[in-house]
């Protein structure tokens, strides 16, 4: 009976001791949540800090907040300005833990009207840094690559294992951009026109050879003043667009008013900021665009 207790009592050590030795990691996405995932596996704790319905424009981090991730040592980020609370979280966190902004490594897109991929854009948002790079799968590739490494640093004991994950995640990501781009390159060239909600797809239209057309700015709380609306109905008009994208995130008004005006139809909406995987955003954004626009 002894020998039992022993047992039970040094596997639940085990069990305790395996829980604690898992690398926590908190996140700004959704999508950087499943990305620590599929890196991290078993190795990990995962904690989304915004959860499926929140918005990492707008995303306000207090210090309630903070106690779900006590103990992270990683916190990830996208970047290239898209969270202006950054600085505050730092401030909050102090030398407890690492924020790593993934995206400050990927090249970036500014946005730029009459350009190969924005046909036009808001006037408030020209020149801007598009930090929707998460809407290209090359990039993703390089985000897992880059939190393997991070991973790595952090528990190089499990290091060959972060390797391994990243190693067919990448392969699968590029499996999933093979057949986005026979999808989406079945579209007639003049109808690869995205008009969306917002500036959000630079790079998912520069990887696929689509323009651009965003009526808000870089985020959905930026307004569409009447002005700028009107020069986006003639563009949509001489484009002779399709069809135009609201998102999970916008206010319709603006595109139904554009809609009226311009006869064009409202297609489904597409995901921007948010979703439960990159896997299974691009594959309602691509299946949404085609049947739009083909």
């Amino acid at each position: 009976m002894k020998s039992l207790l022993t047992f039970i009592l040094v596997a639940l050590t085990a069990v305790n001791l395996s829980a604690q030795g898992k690398v926590k990691v908190a996140t700004l996405s959704p999508l950087l949540a499943d990305l620590a995932r599929q890196i991290g596996g078993d190795k990990v704790i995962v904690v989304d800090l915004i959860g499926s319905h929140g918005n990492p424009h707008t995303f306000n981090p207090t210090s309630k907040t903070l106690q779900k991730a006590a103990g992270a040592k990683l916190y990830l980020a996208s970047g290239k300005n898209l969270e202006p609370y950054l600085p505050k979280l730092k401030s909050l966190l102090g030398s407890s833990a690492e924020v790593v902004e993934i995206g400050r490594k990927i090249r970036s897109l500014n946005i730029k009207a009459g350009s190969s991929i924005y046909a036009c854009c808001p006037n408030h948002s020209s020149g801007a840094v598009d930090p929707h790079w998460w809407h290209s799968l090359v990039n993703w590739q390089k985000a897992a690559k880059e939190l393997e490494g991070k991973l790595s640093n952090l528990d190089p004991i499990n290091k060959a294992y972060y390797k391994q994950n990243s190693k067919t995640y990448r392969k699968k990501l590029e499996g999933i951009d093979n057949w986005a781009k026979k999808q989406l390159f079945s579209i007639p060239k003049p109808n690869r026109q995205l008009a969306t909600a917002h500036a959000s797809f630079g790079y998912f239209c520069r990887d696929f050879d689509f323009q651009s057309i965003p009526l808000n700015g870089l985020n959905s709380e930026q307004s569409v003043t009447p002005q700028y609306l009107a020069e986006v109905v003639d563009i949509l008009k001489g484009k002779k667009v399709k069809a135009i994208f609201p998102d999970e995130s916008s206010n319709p008004k603006a595109l139904k008013t554009a809609s009226n005006a311009t006869g064009i139809k409202l297609a489904g909406k597409l995901y921007a900021d948010s979703h439960s995987s990159i896997e299974a955003m691009f594959a309602h954004n691509v299946r949404t665009i085609v049947a739009g626009l083909k």
